[in-house]
């Protein structure tokens, strides 16, 4: 504001001089040609105003932060942006099995995650987040993502499959997944997916390594590919989904095997499952969800071919297979929040926080949950599962969890921890606090 006080003086002084020196004859050119610097002048204040508000701004504001629904860091044209990410679980759990191998009584920290999530020049998208839940810290998503018409993505991250895998865990309606996307091996690997979307619909399609716990001369390599359809009609949404994925272990890798525990991480035993069996495979599944206001009901169902390394004389690849059914409702009247660009659910928006002297939401849950490792001569067994679940969001950050569990545990006879005729029953009852950010 100075510069432009010190125009303005200067040039009225001039005016000044020119007019008192003028003669009579040149005092209308004199006139015209003030006239005209005046208006220049007024032109050049204008621009130096606006130059000098911009400048004053940023030296008050160099960055813009704010704290919902994360910290966010951005600078002041919005081309750069950084969120501080977050999030804990903390379980504690009691199973016990009917042949007496568990006891369980434990407590653990499910996840215990840091990580930050932004974009770069407006249209690259980074993540990074490290896990330092449980013996040793691992990298989870870390990658880069050029947001353009089609997405590509380079790095760490889940292959393209299912509904509940690609559903972050701040947001599935149980402390744990269905039994299939762990028994199967769905899971984060190194690759470059490729991906578009519409309003309703989404394709994504990758090609894999391994993981980046995992460093070999060979990893193999795996190919997957998802694509989802998530029309709506009135109150009702509706979700429609299939994904694939082949996987070849590389020549100095372990073959592959299938287990999974009863539902509860902290299970010291797995009940069902194989040996080192498959030198690959091949994962196909079907999705379903429909949400009608507070009302939601979810199922998948997924096969595994899996081809025998070393199989015995006559005996054909055998075919495993799992999956699930639940519905859920919604006491305090919330509905399951689904974004169909994404082909997976979000964050439930909570009507009256606790902290805000509401009574939260509250979300009812029934489940039954299927895996299926016995074909061909393989006795890896069958697990049916039946699971009650109460959900209590106090804000849309902080969820309390229970969950009871039974698992019938039937021709698993390859597991030594079954009786004779390779049956047992779990019981499990597991409670979580979490927050996330």
């Amino acid at each position: 504001m100075k510069l432009i006080k010190c125009i303005l003086t200067t040039t009225a002084m001039t005016t000044i001089f020119l007019t008192a020196n003028a003669s009579a004859q040149n005092v209308g050119k004199l006139e015209s040609e003030i006239t005209e610097l005046r208006q220049q002048l007024s032109k050049i204040t204008k621009k130096l105003e606006t130059v000098v508000k911009k400048v004053e701004e940023n030296k008050t504001s160099p960055i813009k932060v704010k704290w919902e629904p994360a910290p966010e860091i951005s600078s002041p044209d919005g081309r750069f942006k950084m969120n501080l990410r977050g999030r804990l679980f903390m379980d504690s759990a009691w199973i016990n099995d009917a042949n007496n191998n568990e006891n369980t009584k434990a407590t653990e920290f499910r996840t215990a995650r840091l990580g930050i999530e932004g974009i770069a020049w407006t249209d690259v998208k980074y993540k990074f987040e490290i896990d330092f839940a449980g013996d040793i810290a691992t990298v989870k998503d870390a990658y880069l993502q050029w947001s353009g018409p089609v997405k590509v993505k380079i790095g760490q991250f889940k292959t393209p499959n299912s509904l509940e895998e690609q559903t972050s865990s701040r947001y599935i309606t149980f402390m744990e997944r269905a039994s299939f996307t762990d028994a199967f091996g769905l899971a984060r690997q190194m690759g470059v997916g490729v991906g578009y979307s519409g309003d309703d619909y989404t394709v994504n399609v990758g090609i894999f390594r391994g993981a980046n716990a995992t460093k070999s001369e060979d990893e193999g390599y795996a190919l997957a590919g998802r694509v989802t359809y998530g029309p709506k009609f009135g109150n009702t949404q509706l979700h429609f989904g299939t994904s694939f994925r082949y996987q070849k272990p590389g020549a100095d890798q372990s073959l592959i095997r299938y287990r999974q525990r009863p539902h509860a991480h902290l299970a010291a035993n797995r009940y069902v499952a194989t040996d080192r069996i498959s030198e690959s495979d091949t994962f196909l599944g079907l999705e379903m969800a429909a949400v009608m206001n507070s009302l939601s009901v979810q199922a998948e169902w997924a096969t595994v071919k899996a081809n025998l390394a070393n199989p015995a004389t006559g005996q054909n690849d055998p075919t495993f297979s799992g999956g699930y059914i639940e519905a859920s409702y919604i006491l305090t009247g919330e509905k399951r929040s689904y974004k169909a660009k994404k082909g997976s659910f979000q964050r439930i928006k909570v009507n009256n926080p606790v902290f805000s002297g509401g009574m939260g939401a509250w979300q009812l849950a029934v489940r039954y949950d299927r895996i299926d490792l016995s074909d061909e001569g393989i006795f890896g067994g069958e697990q049916d599962t039946f699971i009650v679940g109460v959900n209590w969001w106090l804000n849309r950050h902080t969820r309390f969890m229970v969950n009871y569990s039974n698992s019938q545990i039937k021709n698993a006879r390859d597991v030594s921890l079954n009786d004779i005729n390779g049956e047992n029953s779990v019981n499990a009852l597991g409670i979580r606090a979490q927050v996330d950010w």
